[in-house]
């Protein structure tokens, strides 16, 4: 009987930690949500008022203020970049995990070593390459940009993921015929699609949200989202513009929940867990 109860305890401070978890990470969600259906007045109330007269007037300032477009450049340059970084890194990391490259190991941490150093210490040669190119504050030269930082990690991942199809499945296509292109497309590629829905789905999300780089290499005519909301963060004089801040937050939010929840059973099953 004490070791029932003993366990229940356990069992019981264990979902509420849970709990507590989760309630400390949807917390600043809830809030930035609640806080872009408010007026400025509801929004500066300390502490935070749950029960109040829900307006749209700060989506629609934020759609007056040409967001349309800025959301247009955001797609365009992300899924771009994402599908030309996959169509790239899967078959790199094909071969990596196939052939016998020389100094393998090597070669994968120098590739993985982009991802290792700080985005703002290739801002300053990034731009200077792609004033040189002409390309700053244009899609091309942010998509250029965003396949250097997504590859490394296409390659790296789907390598494990290639790893762990067993090499009889070449030899078995080669038995039929199967050249080594066709064994890779037909054969190995359909027993890693959670590895590459994973990867996608990571960097979309990466591309989607980078900030720094945009900065720096968007010009006025290729502002990304993440570096248009920094428009309403006010200045030395200005406020906050809260409303706004948080109303332009959610549609820059709403792409990655909704792709994430799309696809999010290959995500868990790209980490080992199921589909079901």
């Amino acid at each position: 009987m004490s070791g029932r109860s003993t366990s229940r305890v356990t069992e019981a401070l264990r979902l509420l930690a849970i709990a507590g978890a989760v309630f400390i990470a949807i917390l600043p969600l809830v809030w930035v949500v609640l806080a872009s259906f408010k007026t400025a007045a509801d929004v500066s109330q300390m502490p935070p008022r749950l029960l109040f007269t829900p307006t749209l007037d700060n989506y629609r300032s934020v759609l007056d203020a040409g967001f349309a477009s800025f959301f247009r450049n955001s797609v365009i340059i992300t899924f771009a970049a994402v599908a030309l970084s996959v169509v790239l890194g899967v078959p790199a990391a094909y071969g990596f995990s196939r052939l016998r490259v020389p100094a393998l190991r090597a070669l994968l941490l120098f590739v993985l070593s982009v991802r290792f150093v700080p985005y703002i210490v290739f801002a300053v040669p990034l731009f200077v390459i792609m004033v040189r190119l002409q390309l700053v504050g244009s899609h091309v030269g942010l998509i250029f940009v965003y396949i250097l930082i997504n590859l490394p990690l296409v390659v790296w991942m789907m390598k494990s993921f290639f790893d762990d199809v067993p090499t009889d499945i070449d030899d078995a296509a080669a038995v039929d015929g199967a050249n080594r292109l066709q064994s890779f497309a037909l054969v190995v590629l359909p027993s890693t699609a959670a590895g590459v829905a994973c990867v996608t789905i990571l960097s979309f999300i990466f591309t989607w949200n980078e900030y720094l780089l945009a900065l720096v290499l968007s010009g006025r005519h290729a502002q990304t989202l993440p570096v248009v909301l920094t428009r309403f963060l006010g200045g030395m004089e200005d406020p906050v513009r809260w409303g706004l801040l948080s109303a332009s937050s959610v549609v820059v939010l709403a792409p990655v929940v909704i792709v994430t929840l799309l696809v999010h059973r290959y995500v868990r099953a790209g980490f080992g867990g199921s589909t079901t």
